[in-house]
């Protein structure tokens, strides 16, 4: 034995201390690891429900959505105020309540009357189904009206909370289940979570368009279109160079069609630069390999605004329903998109009094056209 030596450790000793360290530090690492994803986890949650409230917040009308026990899980300001003048807070009206259990159990919606205390002013309130599925959590969205809508309208509006139930349904029934997906992984199943995180990611990316989309459409119902002397080229230029870098990756090529004399247009440029952005923008995502050209035409009074591509064309049966909220063709497949996009562009001419036509042949192309007055 070394005189010189304090102690001698046998080999196995120092080996065991070794693998001891070793998964010690792993632990410690797991834990961090763990604690972090679980940080990132309770973050994008509630992230995705001030989205919710976001969405809910785009709506001009008193809106919330209500589980299955009757518990409001997010409202809008508007909402709020409603359920107030029936002295409740945090829960719906028995009215409500009962209409919701009716819904979860139908999977249909349904629209009540209701009135408020000391008042014999009646409110609609339209229930649709959210996340029906058999693994999706039974939720429902209630919309309330305070204003009595004739029989006609009364049509349309169901029909129109029933669409926005409908493309809330899927990314909010699949942002839940994921949840739930990463909620139970272990750390080491990092393919899984992160797949799952990504499919959460796409939905909540889905919703944020949504909730633009109907923020841009509440915008065209709560304030008039400003109509002043308006440089209709220098609009185009614009729309072109924000969608230039999007059509290159498309493989789309971008022609404008424009003589340096046209004369000015009364019009709203901020809202007909949404026209053109929507319409280039609609060219781009179902025509690529193509050419978009913007062409406008001076006529005695009127400017004429064309944007045709070359791509594929869209099927004479479905020409009728372009304009239609949420409507989205049989061929668009996965392509992103809300249906809103051609809905906003319609609202704005309308507000413009100018009729927008849409001509199309499959495997030919499309054109859609319309005219703005001169300035005087």
């Amino acid at each position: 034995m070394n005189n010189n030596a304090i102690a001698t450790i046998p080999l196995g000793v120092i080996v065991l201390l070794g693998v001891v360290l070793c998964l010690g530090g792993l632990a410690l690492g797991w834990a961090a690891a763990n604690a972090r994803w679980r940080r990132k986890t309770a973050r994008r949650s509630q992230s995705d429900t001030a989205r919710l409230r976001g969405w809910l917040r785009a709506l001009p009308f008193a809106a919330l959505v209500v589980d299955a026990g009757g518990e409001i899980c997010a409202q809008n300001e508007a909402a709020a105020g409603a359920l107030a003048s029936f002295g409740r807070g945090d829960t719906v009206p028995l009215t409500i309540d009962a209409a919701v259990g009716r819904v979860i159990q139908s999977g249909a919606p349904e629209t009540v009357e209701l009135h408020r205390p000391g008042s014999d002013e009646p409110l609609q309130v339209a229930v649709a189904p959210l996340g029906m599925g058999k693994t999706a959590i039974p939720h429902t969205l209630v919309i309330i009206q305070s204003t009595p809508l004739p029989p006609e309208r009364a049509l349309v509006y169901q029909q129109l909370i029933s669409a926005i139930a409908h493309e809330l349904r899927t990314p909010l029934t699949a942002v839940m289940g994921h949840t739930e997906i990463i909620s139970s992984c272990a750390i080491e199943e990092e393919a899984l979570w992160r797949r799952s995180l990504a499919f959460v990611t796409a939905e909540v990316e889905r919703l944020a368009r949504l909730v633009e989309d109907l923020l841009h459409l509440s915008r065209l119902d709560l304030a008039a279109s400003l109509l002043r002397p308006t440089n209709l080229r220098l609009i185009a230029e614009e729309a072109l160079s924000t969608l230039f870098d999007k059509a290159e990756a498309q493989n789309i090529t971008l022609i404008l069609q424009a003589a340096n004399t046209i004369p000015r247009v009364q019009a709203d440029p901020d809202r007909i630069r949404q026209v053109f952005l929507n319409l280039i923008d609609n060219a781009i995502k179902y025509a690529p390999d193509s050419t978009v050209t913007i062409q406008l035409i001076a006529q005695k009074q009127t400017v004429q605004v064309e944007v045709r591509d070359t791509g594929p064309g869209i099927p004479n049966d479905e020409l009728n329903h372009l304009f239609e909220p949420f409507y989205r063709g049989r061929q668009v497949g996965a392509i992103p998109g809300t249906g809103l996009g051609l809905t906003i562009v319609k609202s704005i001419l309308d507000q413009h009094q100018a009729p927008i036509q849409v001509d199309s042949e499959v495997n030919n192309g499309t054109r859609f056209t319309f005219a703005l007055p001169v300035a005087g």
